[in-house]
């Protein structure tokens, strides 16, 4: 009776663990499903699915909603169409006695999960040194994006010093640190790009060289504060880096297969629009464990965020919009058609 017993509490055991692993992969295969779904630009299907996970427990679907909340640079119309109700309850935990709901990273950070308390160390304007490091080590490199531009823009120069010879520095962001580290220069943010995309150095990209000049303008401050002569002679170096750099391919592609024969002014017209240079480096992974920076970047969604961004983008006192199709067909009539088109789906 004994070894009968035994013998049914052993099947009663691995039954339920059978259970247990058939429930964890039918949960993971609906984690990939929606972050599939997602990457593809299906908020609609995809946003419900992790916050469902989300409740569920999923701790990746948790930091990865939190991550989108605040990081898409591109929101749907589905995310606009929203109410404030409904958007708090798809992208975080809203228990009956609160009003505005909690941040699943605050949730998860609470229960000791590392990823989801350096996300949010991440926010604070503070240099962190150690945090860049956690980040980094940690596969999350595209996260570094702003703490870096902190100890870029507040650090001591011990601080700049230490974290350029740690080697944890995203390649993109070397001219912001050359800009602030250097000796002050009029548009020195720009010529430091310029000096990225072309390879040139002082002696050649320098505020006495007009082309140069003009060109630093457009790349640190974008569309409405210059306009770039046909002529220049850093267009063409330009418009091939757009097309060549690893952190542009959104734009890339998107101008190949929107505008393939209006390509090279496509590229210049979402540029312009999206804020120069150092914008137009900002479109990352928001979890980057789980989505690599390269799966992103050569997803539908970075092509979508690219296209939304700045056909939303307004001006600093948010009055109106950044510029009129008409002033964007100026640099290409193809992206004013998209931009459109685009807007209307807003309306």
């Amino acid at each position: 009776m004994k070894r009968l017993k035994a013998l049914l509490l052993a099947c009663f055991i691995s039954g339920q663990a059978l259970l247990g692993t058939a429930q964890n992969a039918e949960a993971q295969t609906g984690f990939g499903e929606a972050v599939e779904l997602w990457l593809q630009g299906n908020d609609r299907d995809s946003l419900p699915a992790l916050a469902e996970l989300a409740r569920n427990g999923d701790r990746n679907a948790r930091i990865l909603l939190a991550r989108i909340e605040t990081f898409d640079r591109g929101p749907s119309p589905y995310r606009f169409a929203l109410s404030g109700a409904e958007r708090r309850a798809l992208f975080r935990r809203v228990e009956p006695t609160e009003i505005f709901g909690t941040s699943w990273l605050k949730v998860e950070a609470s229960n000791g999960n590392m990823f989801a308390e350096n996300f949010l160390k991440s926010r604070h304007p503070e240099p962190d040194l150690k945090l860049i490091q956690e980040l980094w080590d940690a596969g999350e490199r595209q996260a570094t994006d702003y703490p870096t531009r902190v100890v870029a823009l507040y650090g001591t120069d011990a601080q700049k010093q230490a974290l350029l010879e740690s080697g944890r520095i995203l390649a993109d962001l070397a001219p912001f640190f050359e800009y602030l580290s250097g000796d002050p220069e009029p548009r020195g943010d720009g010529l430091a790009a310029l000096r990225l995309i072309t390879g040139k150095g002082r002696d050649e990209i320098n505020g006495e060289n007009a082309d140069a000049f003009e060109m630093a303008k457009f790349l640190a401050l974008g569309f409405g504060f210059t306009e770039i002569s046909p002529e220049n002679a850093y267009l063409e170096p330009v418009r091939d880096w757009l097309f060549s750099a690893r952190f542009t391919k959104p734009i890339a592609d998107l101008c190949s297969e929107s505008c393939p024969e209006d390509k090279g002014a496509c590229g210049f017209a979402f540029l312009a629009l999206s804020g120069g240079y150092f914008e137009v480096i900002r479109v990352d992974t928001p979890y980057q464990s789980l989505i690599s920076q390269q799966q992103f970047l050569n997803s539908p969604r970075a092509r979508l965020m690219t296209l939304r961004r700045s056909a939303l983008a307004r001006v600093e006192a948010n009055t109106r919009e950044l510029a009129t199709t008409e002033q964007i067909a100026t640099i290409s009539s193809c992206v004013a058609d998209l931009i459109e088109a685009e807007r209307l789906l807003y309306k």
